[in-house]
């Protein structure tokens, strides 16, 4: 647990590239998602147990910790897969409905999705303030603030259309500054 005797500055640490690679099984349908440090997505198929999975697309992405620079302590964001925007797709949706409300307060709200996506496990509240604290703090609009909530408030996960927030300068190979 964050310690409540520092008012904590976030920036992003320990930055490692890889993809965030989806595989599917063909034979129960059910899907996957991973992140692979390789420099190339692992497209094998193969078969675990019941399960005949094949490759079924992959994003290039980045995982990252989270260090306060007053305290210098250490958050790991190894379970977080990526922070989603909703779009209105389904209008039954907790996030949607959610989203909605927030938009009139001058809140963004972001689904914070883990690796585990569709088996409805979450960041920990922690992570989730975490990242609510980090991301309002660069928005450049007074005002503005962006809320991170479960991603299993998504009401169906594997078919939202959801839009994934990106680093627009994540491979730029000029520093930012």
């Amino acid at each position: 647990m964050v310690s409540d005797e520092c008012d904590h500055t976030w920036k992003m640490t320990n930055l490692r590239d890889g993809f965030i690679v989806t595989e599917k099984c063909y034979h129960c349908n059910k899907n996957r998602v991973y992140f692979s440090y390789e420099d190339v997505p692992p497209k094998d198929e193969y078969k675990e147990d019941d399960h005949y999975w094949n490759y079924a697309g992959s994003a290039q992405s980045v995982k990252f910790d989270m260090v306060c620079t007053r305290c210098e302590k250490t958050v790991p964001f190894e379970d977080l897969m990526g922070l989603m925007h909703c779009v209105g797709c389904d209008p039954e949706c907790h996030v949607n409905i959610m989203s909605r409300i927030c938009e009139g307060q001058n809140v963004w709200l972001y689904a914070a999705l883990s690796y585990q996506l569709g088996e409805e496990v979450d960041l920990p509240v922690e992570k989730l303030v975490i990242l609510t604290d980090y991301f309002t703090s660069r928005l450049r609009t007074p005002g503005k603030k962006i809320l991170v909530v479960p991603g299993s408030l998504t009401r169906r996960p594997d078919l939202c259309r959801g839009e994934m927030l990106k680093d627009v300068g994540m491979l730029s190979l000029t520093p930012e500054g």
